[in-house]
């Protein structure tokens, strides 16, 4: 039933009718706010992202066609700007860091030696973590360059807190094991 009128609001906010776009929000911004609230812990920020979801579905409502789950499609995409704005404030945090002045000073040698080492190291990273499993690779993402916690892992992408766990586990054995980074280390 729920469904039903979710469908019949979705077509009629698509046909440009804002009673049916109202209603839609209305019934939805809660369960999305709780949703987003539990990933950011800031209910500002979180309502800020909402209202721009939503005015996004309706400045884009023309380039968007009928879907069989209405409640989905907004919780994928309020998850996609849940996750686009903690790497966007990752990516500034750590601009704001590298801007700070430097505590040594290095000779330019050793900067030359040090980044191309890093270069190598990531290089080698990347090729290991490409030949990792798309599913561990999505959770190594989400844990490590978006910082989520295992429980928010498991909520974003539906499935158990054990199973996040296990995929992360599975994956650094296999970055450990990886013949590139064991060769790496062992000097």
């Amino acid at each position: 039933m729920m469904s039903e009128k979710l469908i019949a609001l979705w077509n009629g906010s698509l046909a440009g009718r804002r009673k049916n776009y109202s209603a839609l929000h209305v019934e939805l911004y809660p369960k999305l706010f709780m949703y987003a609230s539990k990933m950011l812990h800031d209910d500002d920020l979180v309502d800020d992202l909402l209202q721009d979801l939503f005015v996004k579905f309706w400045e884009n409502r023309g380039k968007i066609g009928p879907i069989k789950n209405v409640e989905a499609y907004f919780y994928r995409s309020t998850r996609s700007m849940v996750l686009n704005h903690i790497r966007l404030k990752k990516h500034r945090d750590s601009k704001l860091i590298h801007m700070s002045a430097p505590e040594h000073v290095f000779s330019t040698e050793d900067i030359i030696i040090s980044n191309e080492s890093n270069s190598l190291t990531k290089e080698l990273v990347l090729s290991a973590l490409n030949r990792l499993p798309a599913k561990q690779r999505e959770i190594l993402n989400m844990r490590f360059y978006d910082e989520l916690s295992y429980p928010q892992i498991a909520k974003v992408l539906g499935i158990r807190y054990q199973s996040v766990i296990n995929h992360v586990y599975r994956a650094v054995q296999s970055l450990r094991q990886a013949s590139e980074l064991s060769a790496l280390y062992a000097a």
